[in-house]
């Protein structure tokens, strides 16, 4: 049995194919291809067949769109269907470098060894024409969950969603937090479903990630739903994912968070002030909680 597998979540069709052709065009065939139609206005399934044989993918023609709930909802759509111990999700948009599966397989006995259960790939910047704009290589190996994330959050570093391979199981058993366009899902899954709190970064497994008009990293017409995600991120952050970050981080967060809040005459969750209380810093607890009030009376 093949012990990866590669989800395509499909609804565009613009540049599904130059996908697809990265996928076909693997050195080691060793995986499991399933493509989920998210009730798409296009027809995938003529591109499919140019590409792949009938019994050598899996294909899923939902009847109702989800991803324009949650993206996120369609990922777990699909992902219900996965046997394979390792899974990753490919935009319909972005590619990987012809000797991704082969390098998969080189590395896994490692990650199986130390107990890693979320890899993380290098990532480069492509054009609608496949010119290349930007490479996002890192020198890291083994590195901390929390400490990909800081770097992420303080766009210190570029990460997306298409260069993560998951443990399946821990997805399907935790499944991804909700976000507006689940922008920062793909970051948050990085504390969630790294068990050990590490990640093993592989820069020669190579995603590119189309940036174009039709993506929502590249297209302005998304802002507005980017800062409501970006205010929820931050609300988790401080909720449900302080456990597994550094206290100055956190304490940031919350600052701005509340800051920003107050400013936008956005609503916050009075939950983020008893992170002080956890912490035993009565007083902060008691600043936070004046603050929560006093915004949300603001914003009513």
């Amino acid at each position: 049995m093949n012990q990866l597998a590669i989800i395509i979540p499909y609804y565009k069709i613009d540049f599904f194919e130059e996908t697809l052709k990265s996928v076909a065009a693997q050195t080691n065939q060793n995986f499991t291809l399933y493509i989920g139609n998210d009730a798409s206005p296009n027809n995938p399934l003529p591109i499919i067949d140019k590409y792949f044989e009938k019994n050598n993918y899996h294909y899923f023609e939902y009847k109702s769109n989800i991803g324009g709930q949650n993206l996120a909802l369609q990922w777990e759509r699909i992902l219900e269907n996965v046997q394979e111990e390792w899974v990753q999700i490919l935009g319909d948009d972005d590619c990987i470098s012809p000797d991704f599966v082969e390098e998969f397989y080189k590395i896994l006995p490692a990650v199986q060894k130390n107990g890693i259960t979320l890899i993380k790939c290098g990532q480069q910047w492509i054009d609608e024409n496949n010119n290349h704009l930007e490479s996002h290589i890192y020198n890291f190996d083994k590195v901390s969950a929390a400490e990909i994330f800081i770097k992420k959050y303080k766009v210190e570093i570029r990460s997306s969603l298409s260069e993560n391979i998951y443990q399946t199981k821990i997805v399907k058993k935790q499944k991804f937090v909700k976000l507006p366009l689940a922008w920062g899902t793909d970051d948050l899954s990085l504390l969630d479903f790294s068990k050990n709190g590490y990640i093993q970064y592989i820069p020669k497994l190579l995603v590119s990630v189309r940036i174009s008009a039709e993506s929502i990293s590249g297209s302005d017409q998304y802002e507005k739903l980017k800062k409501q995600a970006i205010h929820q991120l931050q609300e988790r952050i401080s909720c449900q994912f302080s456990d597994k970050l550094p206290d100055r981080f956190v304490e940031e967060t919350i600052e701005n968070y509340l800051s920003t809040s107050y400013y936008e005459n956005s609503k916050v969750n009075i939950k983020v002030a008893f992170y002080y209380l956890k912490k035993f810093q009565i007083k902060q607890f008691l600043k936070a909680a004046r603050k929560v009030y006093y915004i949300n009376k603001k914003a009513q």
